[in-house]
This record gives structure tokens, C-alpha cells and sequence, in this order.
């Protein structure tokens, strides 16, 4: 995974999906690298639980929203500045603001990402 620069072992259904599509590319004779970034999720009940990235490394780590409730916040793992995954219960727009950050590795105001009144799409620094 060019991502991470390491072989990478996930079990999860999005995972077994893309693979299976390079797999079968790579038969067919197309040269195909897997390289998308993890994400899982969950609902249990009224919990919808989203992860994407792996937060192995972090040195860094940023909550949004209300942790104590147990029921809507976002927990962001920085690297170096950068955001390398994020954990959300019920948060949506922050997990997938999260997916693009760990994707494009965008650099980040961490005022604004700790604060939930400010829109996901302003904690991007141009």
C-alpha cells in the first residue's frame, strides 16, 4: 500500500471487494496496484461506528465533539501534523472529511478540527 509503504492485512468487506477487483484485473493482464485507504464501520443499534486509515504511529491525537456522551464525536490520529485515521460514532461529515484528509494528506487547522461548530470542509489549511 503506497499509503503506508507496507504490505497491509485487513479483513473487512470493502477490503475483499477492491481486492477482488485487482485481482481480477492483474488476471486479465492489466497491471493494477491496491492501494485504498482502510475504512470499516458498524452500526449497532443506534450507533453507526466509522473508522477509516490505521492510527498505528499517531503521535497526535484531536476529538471532535462530545466524547464523555459516548454518542457523537470524532476521534482524529495526527502524525506529524497529518491526519493518518479517524474513529467517528455518529459523525458522518467528520468521517468522511477524515477519508479525504488521510487520502490527499492535507494539512489541517487544528482549532478549527477540534471545534464542531465549524464545517468539516473549513479545517482544510490552504
Amino acid at each position: 500500500n503506497k499509503l503506508y509503504d507496507r504490505w497491509i492485512r485487513l479483513e473487512s468487506v470493502q477490503n475483499a471487494s477492491d481486492q477482488g477487483r485487482v485481482a481480477a484485473a492483474t488476471i486479465a493482464g492489466k497491471e493494477k496496484a491496491y492501494n485504498a485507504l482502510p475504512w470499516f464501520w458498524s452500526d449497532q443499534y443506534d450507533v453507526k461506528l466509522q473508522i477509516a486509515g490505521l492510527s498505528q504511529g499517531y503521535d497526535e491525537i484531536i476529538v471532535r465533539g462530545e466524547r464523555e456522551s459516548g454518542r457523537s464525536f470524532a476521534v482524529f490520529y495526527l502524525k506529524d501534523g497529518l491526519v493518518i485515521a479517524v474513529d467517528a460514532i455518529n459523525k458522518a461529515p467528520e468521517f468522511m472529511m477524515g477519508k479525504r484528509l488521510i487520502s490527499q494528506q492535507s494539512q489541517i487547522d487544528r482549532e478549527k478540527l477540534t471545534d464542531p461548530s465549524v464545517n468539516m470542509k473549513e479545517v482544510i489549511l490552504t
